[in-house]
């Protein structure tokens, strides 16, 4: 059995940039969207403004930037999971829960989530994009009773997003969590008692 070869390492820039957006997240989850400085990033990044702008435009691009990595990473830790779901349902029910964990461990984190949501619209058309999928499945498989698609994906997104930010700003009960899950796949059309079940599997 041959030795596994080490990852290839990253381009200088690429370590840069990638060392740049790590430091714009921990900034901005800490100061929010409307109170980040450029000059905070480069700092907590050890590298110069000019450096900074030299691979951003301005706080608009460095906020687009850290908008598509957390969309991007999110995606890719969900698609293992994904693989094991057969239905639609059960992908929504995975892919929901990944939500409402961020704003249970780590709740500046999820409100930065939400402000990157509405700030670029490019984030939550990528997401939207695999709830599109799910919803699809579900009404393929018969589980699903929908008046139209980007309704139901708005559904899925108004509830988790306001769900996040409850859980971020108040206690909460661990109850809470499923109640939303099954409420959100009620809306999509399933029976109460299988919408109960599939929200409380683990």
């Amino acid at each position: 059995m041959e030795p596994t070869k080490p990852a290839p390492r990253l381009p200088k820039r690429e370590r840069t940039r990638r060392q740049i957006i790590s430091a714009a997240i921990e900034v901005m989850a800490e100061r929010g969207l409307a109170q980040f400085a450029v000059q905070e990033i480069a700092d907590r990044a050890e590298v110069t403004t000019g450096t900074f702008y030299n691979h951003f435009r301005d706080k608009a691009d460095i906020v687009e930037a850290v908008a598509i990595r957390f969309s991007s990473e999110m995606m890719e830790a969900a698609e293992e999971r994904r693989r094991t779901l057969a239905s639609g349902s059960e992908r929504l029910v995975d892919g929901c829960r990944r939500y409402l964990s961020i704003a249970r461990e780590a709740p500046s984190t999820a409100l930065l989530v939400l402000e990157l949501a509405i700030a670029s619209p490019r984030m939550l058309e990528t997401i939207g994009e695999f709830v599109l999928a799910d919803v699809r499945r579900g009404v393929r498989q018969k589980e699903f009773r929908i008046f139209g698609e980007q309704a139901a994906v708005d559904l899925v997104h108004g509830y988790i997003m306001l769900a996040m930010r409850q859980i971020a700003l108040r206690p909460m009960p661990a109850a809470y969590d499923r109640v939303v899950v099954a409420t959100i796949l009620q809306g999509l059309g399933l029976p109460f008692e299988r919408a109960t079940a599939l929200a409380s599997l683990k």
